[in-house]
């Protein structure tokens, strides 16, 4: 494996960076699962905060493959394959194929009682089996099978960290804007690990030369925020006119990724700039951001299921309002399962829920 770039630092802005992440991520799911339970068809009215929400929060799970490549660059480079991989399996994969266990045995009886009213067989280790491999136990956790091949392809990425082929990692950072993620459901597909693949070769580059990224974000501050501008307007218009991207090459996805790059950038120069008195509680949501990525989800359908139950027919005010309750409540119960997990098992915990 090739010389580190640097020695391993903890970069607390970098950190933070991964609090703000997870917050996108869960703001992903709070309102859209909650419209999913009735509102998206029921209510014409829905477009408007499906657009406003999407807007902000959808595809933020590229931040967390942007993260993980700066961090391989700046933190992991220098460390043996065989520690590498390691620990990838232990913090990330044996979390996940411990959790689709769990939530394959817990949604056994509905398997059997859809099988059961369609004339359908199921036999547990070949579901299993396919929750494994195509992250399907949950919506969200498609992105481990493709973080699991982002890991696999770091050893041929490392070869273009080398002096004079960082271009080569550019060129692989702006391949998702041609080649787009496919939608829902079919979110993970090879056009996805490609989309993926580019946010974490963008991270790698990045990492390499995270001092000459901030300084231009500095020199062109004014410029960026104009064009993050332009793409979440470009973005906010697309979700209206275009209840869903899809096709080889979708517009809708390029704007989603430009956007989302470029907002990486400017969060990293604004998290570094106050980077000595960045906020407990972002630090702390970055510490567990991985633990409450996998947890999450459960507490989000379970109180969209309560809220829907309990409101049957509320109005766009009560699910809009529902769904900051939805989200706020989500993290906060994340948040301190996993605290509780961690302090009962210790350094074991990680092994469990990845933090």
């Amino acid at each position: 494996m090739s010389t580190p770039i640097s020695k391993p630092e903890y970069l607390s802005y970098l950190h933070g960076f991964r609090g703000i992440a997870i917050l996108a991520i869960i703001g992903a799911h709070a309102w859209s699962v909650l419209g999913s339970f009735g509102a998206q068809q029921n209510d014409p009215d829905y477009i408007w905060l499906y657009s406003v929400t999407e807007t902000l929060f959808h595809g933020a799970t590229l931040f967390f493959a942007l993260i993980s490549g700066i961090l391989y660059s700046r933190v992991l480079r220098g460390k043996s394959w065989g520690t590498f991989f390691r620990n990838k399996g232990a913090n990330v994969i044996l979390p996940y194929a411990l959790l689709t266990i769990l939530l394959t045995a817990l949604s056994w009886p509905q398997y059997l009682e859809y099988g059961k009213a369609n004339g359908i067989t199921f036999f547990f280790p070949g579901e299993l089996s396919k929750n494994l491999v195509f992250g399907q136990v949950q919506t969200h956790l498609w992105y481990i099978p493709v973080l699991a091949v982002l890991f696999l392809s770091t050893p041929l990425l490392d070869l273009l960290l080398k002096p004079g082929r960082g271009i080569g990692l550019l060129l692989l950072g702006v391949m998702p804007l041609v080649v787009s993620r496919t939608p829902f459901p079919q979110l993970l597909s090879w056009q996805t690990i490609v989309f993926f693949l580019g946010a974490y070769a963008f991270g790698m580059y990045l990492g390499d030369r995270l001092e000459a990224m901030l300084a231009f974000v500095q020199r062109h501050l004014a410029a960026l925020l104009a064009l993050l501008l332009a793409f979440t307007v470009a973005n906010f218009l697309l979700f209206r006119w275009e209840y869903a991207a899809s096709g080889f090459t979708s517009l809708h996805q390029s704007v989603v990724y430009s956007q989302k790059m470029l907002a990486a950038l400017l969060i990293l120069f604004a998290l570094h700039a106050h980077e000595t008195r960045l906020p407990k509680a972002l630090m702390t949501l970055g510490t567990y951001a991985f633990s409450l990525y996998f947890l999450h989800f459960t507490f989000i359908w379970l109180l969209c299921e309560v809220f829907v139950k309990q409101v049957p027919d509320a109005g766009m005010l009560g699910i809009t309002l529902a769904g900051f309750a939805i989200y706020v409540l989500s993290i906060a119960l994340s948040l301190l399962l996993s605290m509780a997990i961690r302090r009962l098992l210790g350094r074991y915990s990680r092994y469990l829920i990845g933090t």
